[in-house]
């Protein structure tokens, strides 16, 4: 029985395996995109500290996130080859952050094999229940502000379980200093993130006070307050005040600003886009996938994490309402930016997870027969979900990525012929061809056919040359 089993494991871990591979080599066929440019840019002229300053004066205040955009960005350095290795960095850091928490929550409880296995699960969901890809895997400016941040709403709160259950002071304030420095960089990148992250903080504090117990709530409270000073210093910068010039008008405050960009109707429709999907919705069905691990999960729940369903529920529910009430300031259209609604369903995935493990009786009768059939069922539909963007991964990676970095190489080829020979001059470039976006890595983007656009200027810039442009005239471009 017990062979079969590890055999089972086995093969689901090779399964699982040939699933995350494809997103994970198509790193290595990555392309910068948008604002990648335009900061690498910054740091070639300014210099790496003059260029913090600048962000914070001009464009946001997110320091943490600033620095990571500048100076870990391999165009920074001319690594234009390298460029996919951050963000492969990137998306391993999330696998190591999954792996590390259910490992660090779950202990001897868990095997190695169902580790690996509930890791990469996690992950497949993740990307097959995402609108945006790209921006959460490929694109490293909304990776280092918004990806990155999100992590540490797993990360903190395993932090502070691990400093609870700490023997030595030294290792407690240890946990203990690396889930403020999670609070720092929260608080000095996305807003989104370190609003839910604050919204988790202030609910595990009421909890911890409603039950009296006064020392987890001064931790919570305390990082709490941290996570808020920081904020701070992000939301009232002078790059944070310019960006909302636009959004706030004429407004005699930033409040009345905020008060007049309240949109319930759009707040309304966006949730129904965001949360009424199947593939949002196949989340509820994921912890039947994890029943059999429900004994031993129950058993090694730390004291003190049991709460209703309904009140997580209520919690889970709460941070999306804030969340994607944040994003009125930012309405482009009827849905929440994708990127961000990525954050947001991170925070569904992982919080429903957590709710269901503290909703588990403390002694958890397994009827093996009852719940079977349910599992098989969520099993087959949660693998139709993830079955369509690992295929069209293989099929970007094995078709259509080596096409499209080829030709986007032969570009930067002429590009710096020509900034060596005519630096002061527009270069047209011919589009890409025989491609076509399956929208893992390759989204069907390309720079304009106008010279002088925002992110045509920027590419030129940090090749050396005025402008670029895709040629207009020409016919049978990819996209």
């Amino acid at each position: 029985m017990v062979a079969t089993l590890l055999r089972s494991h086995s093969f689901l871990l090779l399964v699982l395996l040939l699933a995350v591979l494809p997103f994970l080599l198509l790193c290595f066929y990555n392309q910068p995109y948008l604002d990648d440019y335009a900061l690498a840019t910054l740091v070639r002229e300014q210099g790496l500290w003059q260029a913090q300053a600048l962000l914070y004066q001009q464009l946001n205040g997110r320091f943490f996130s600033s620095f990571l955009l500048t100076g870990l960005n391999p165009l920074s350095y001319g690594w234009q080859n390298q460029f996919g290795l951050a963000t492969l960095a990137i998306d391993l850091l999330t696998l190591l952050a999954l792996w590390a928490s259910f490992g660090s929550l779950l202990g001897q409880a868990i095997g190695r094999r169902e580790r690996a296995l509930l890791t990469g699960g996690v992950f497949l969901i993740f990307v097959a229940v995402i609108p945006d890809i790209h921006s959460a895997l490929y694109w490293f400016a909304s990776q280092s502000t918004h990806h990155l941040a999100s992590l540490c709403l797993l990360l903190i709160p395993v932090g502070v379980e691990r400093a609870h259950r700490a023997k030595r002071r030294l290792t407690r304030w240890r946990w203990l200093g690396l889930c403020a420095l999670g609070a720092v960089a929260m608080g000095g990148s996305g807003e989104l993130s370190t609003l839910l992250m604050g919204w988790l903080l202030a609910v595990f504090a009421g909890i911890s006070l409603a039950r009296r117990e006064y020392y987890y709530a001064s931790i919570w409270g305390a990082l709490l307050l941290l996570l808020l000073g920081t904020t701070l210093l992000n939301v009232t910068s002078p790059g944070s005040l310019h960006r909302l010039q636009p959004t706030s008008g004429k407004a005699p405050s930033i409040v009345a600003g905020l008060r007049q960009y309240w949109q319930p109707a759009w707040l309304a429709k966006a949730l129904q886009l965001l949360l009424w999907q199947p593939s949002t919705l196949l989340i509820l069905v994921m912890p039947m996938l994890c029943y059999p691990l429900a004994a031993r999960a129950a058993a090694v729940r730390p004291a003190g994490f049991r709460l209703p369903l309904l009140t997580s529920g209520a919690i889970i529910a709460g941070g999306i309402i804030l969340g994607a009430a944040l994003m009125q300031l930012q309405i482009e259209d009827q849905n929440i930016a994708p990127r961000c609604a990525n954050v947001l369903l991170w925070w569904v995935l992982l919080g429903w997870l957590a709710a269901c493990w503290a909703a588990l009786p403390s002694r958890v009768i397994e009827s093996t027969a009852a719940i079977q059939p349910v599992a098989k069922i969520s099993a087959v539909l949660l693998s139709i979900l993830v079955l369509a963007p690992v295929n069209r991964a293989w099929r970007e990676l094995l078709v259509e990525a080596p096409t499209w970095h080829q030709q986007c190489q032969r570009r930067y080829t002429l590009l710096q012929q020509v900034a060596q020979q005519r630096p002061h001059t527009n270069v047209q470039l011919a589009p890409i061809y025989h491609v076509m976006p399956r929208y893992v890595l390759v989204r069907g983007y390309d720079i304009a056919t106008t010279f002088n656009k925002p992110y045509n200027r920027d590419m030129a810039r940090y090749f050396g040359v005025d402008s670029v442009r895709v040629d207009p005239a020409a016919h049978g471009a990819a996209f």
